[in-house]
């Protein structure tokens, strides 16, 4: 038996497109094709039915009998697949968990795109947030928040997985125009001859900062006090004073490299674990996901871009 060819949702389209505004240059230019393409389409209707549908021999034309009942029928059709096309799609979606993502902003800044964009492929929505550490782990006790970029591994708390991401050491950073007088000095001559400009004690950065300082015996006094890397940069570019920062830090505020000089920091050595820390049975898949696209990141895009900047850095910054 010969099979009789069917219409296909497509040629529907055209032909309802046409019998909504009676012409062929309206309905194709309505549906963003050509006219010779709804030509054909209502040509290969006409043939599969064997009849006319529309009139022609009228201005707009006209719908014939047969083109009536045709009408009739297929805006059901073209509004049942539409409509199965969104079950569909919904579908898909309901079967992608949501998830919400915070980091911390040095992190956030660089390696979160390329991270966010590779979550976006297995997540149905992502809600990001960045922004101080301390922030970041109170959300996540309170459930505001699912996985946290950070350098606070949250140990206080139970039924936490976390996991360890990459290290880097603190630096020093300076004003260009002083670089010469300042290399290879120890911190106390770097206070005593240039004010310190902080990072805000409120962060876990900041705070781990003041211990170090306490530790090493110096308390520089209170001079700028900033939660962010970009302004803390600005303000050591523009010769104001120095401070202690961290290699992904630097390039997170990179825009004013030529600015600053970078220089290892004098004394004991200080350095910094960045982790990703998750609840325990939620989210598994989508946490391994995003743990290893962060370590992927960072050591094919990010690293080598701090190295160019910083080749004294060498195997300092690196994978835990």
């Amino acid at each position: 038996m010969k099979s009789t060819p069917g219409l296909d949702v497509r040629v529907l389209r055209m032909f309802e497109a046409v019998a909504a505004s009676g012409s062929l240059s309206e309905g194709a230019k309505s549906l963003g094709v050509t006219q010779s393409a709804v030509s054909q389409a209502i040509a290969q209707i006409e043939a599969i039915l064997q009849t006319q549908v529309l009139d022609r021999s009228r201005r707009p034309l006209r719908l014939t009998p047969a083109g009536i009942a045709l009408s009739r029928r297929a805006r059901q059709i073209i509004d049942d697949v539409d409509r199965l096309v969104i079950h569909v799609r919904d579908a898909d979606l309901a079967s992608k968990p949501a998830i919400r993502v915070g980091m911390i902003d040095s992190f956030a800044a660089t390696a979160g795109p390329e991270i966010v964009q590779r979550l976006t492929a297995t997540a149905s929505q992502v809600l990001f947030w960045s922004g101080l550490a301390y922030s970041q782990s109170a959300a996540l006790l309170n459930r505001q928040l699912d996985l946290i970029v950070t350098p606070d591994p949250v140990e206080d708390a139970d039924r936490l997985i976390r996991r360890s991401i990459f290290s880097e050491p603190f630096i020093v950073v300076v004003p260009a125009t002083r670089a010469a007088e300042f290399r290879k000095v120890e911190l106390k001559t770097l206070i005593e001859r240039l004010p310190f400009i902080r990072f805000s004690g409120r962060s876990h950065f900041g705070s781990g900062i003041e211990r170090y300082l306490r530790r090493c015996g110096h308390s520089p006094r209170p001079f700028l006090e900033i939660d962010t890397s970009d302004v803390v940069m600005g303000m050591v570019g523009a010769g104001l004073g120095w401070a202690i920062t961290t290699p992904l830090c630097y390039f997170q505020a990179r825009a004013y490299a030529a600015q600053v000089v970078a220089m290892p920091l004098p004394g004991p050595a200080l350095s910094r674990s960045i982790y990703q820390v998750s609840r325990e049975d939620e989210f598994e898949e989508l946490a391994e996901s995003c743990f290893q696209a962060s370590r992927n990141v960072l050591q094919d895009e990010i690293f080598p871009r701090i190295r160019e900047l910083l080749p004294w850095i060498k195997t300092g910054i690196a994978l835990s």
